[in-house]
């Protein structure tokens, strides 16, 4: 499933198409989160954090980037 798709499904409320997106994107939202605090476990929470706020804001993406780049 493309990206796109998967963003589609998740603004309808499906879990585990947003899953697939976190599964697609935490290592390099970790790895950002660890270069800001140089702390692994600080870097996990908010790496976490994160994907909270993007589920809760999904609807605010409007696809006019790809969806890596609005959550970066």
């Amino acid at each position: 499933m493309s990206e796109r798709e998967l963003v589609a499904k998740a603004k309808d409320g499906d879990v585990a198409a947003f899953e697939a997106l976190y599964r697609q994107h935490e290592k390099r939202i970790y790895g950002l989160c660890l270069r800001m605090v140089a702390d692994p476990s600080r870097a996990e929470d908010l790496t976490q954090e994160a994907f909270v706020r993007a589920w809760q804001k999904l609807s605010s993406f409007h696809g006019q980037s790809a969806f890596g780049t609005w959550l970066h």
